[in-house]
């Protein structure tokens, strides 16, 4: 069993559910995160792009924007329109904080899991919270300054990578 799987059993398994103590240190370390890939995300309020050179673009959808919340979707854009991973998430500005709503229009990251009847919501939001830190961490290895990124803007409405649509 890789220690991806073990991780996800041993979760799933434990006698201690994930608490909101837990799951709230997810949401700030990828509050984090978001704004190194996104340095301008509190000021963001149209679609972006970040195009890259060997891989498939980013974009970044903002489905509604507030003045101490955004809900934001990150995701590529496949051939024929297929978006993945599509990442719906909630930004609370003010608490610093990022929680995922849904991936792939699911509220759970994988319905035919295994343990999923063991789940309670703070262990769904454990495990949809720890998919997008390591998307982010995918992210920001692969489109920030440094990377073949294609286009660059220095639009005031996005960092120096991302370009308004």
């Amino acid at each position: 069993m890789d220690i991806d799987s073990q991780y996800l059993h041993d979760l799933y398994n434990s006698q201690q559910p994930k608490t909101y103590n837990d799951v709230s240190a997810l949401f700030e370390s990828n509050y984090l995160k978001i704004f190194k890939l996104i340095p301008l995300l509190k000021q963001t309020a149209h679609h972006s792009i970040i195009r890259h050179e060997n891989l498939a673009d980013l974009h970044l959808m903002v489905d509604q924007r507030f003045a101490h919340t955004g809900i934001f979707t990150l995701t590529h854009i496949l051939e024929g329109g297929t978006h993945k991973p599509d990442i719906k998430f909630k930004v609370y500005f003010d608490a610093q904080l990022l929680e995922v709503l849904s991936v792939c229009n699911e509220t759970t990251l994988n319905s035919s899991h295994p343990y999923l009847a063991q789940c309670n919501d703070m262990n769904i939001q454990w495990e949809l919270n720890l998919f997008i830190e390591r998307w982010l961490d995918y992210c920001l290895d692969k489109y920030t300054p440094g990377q073949p990124l294609l286009a660059k803007s220095n639009s005031p409405s996005q960092g120096k990578s991302w370009q308004m649509l």
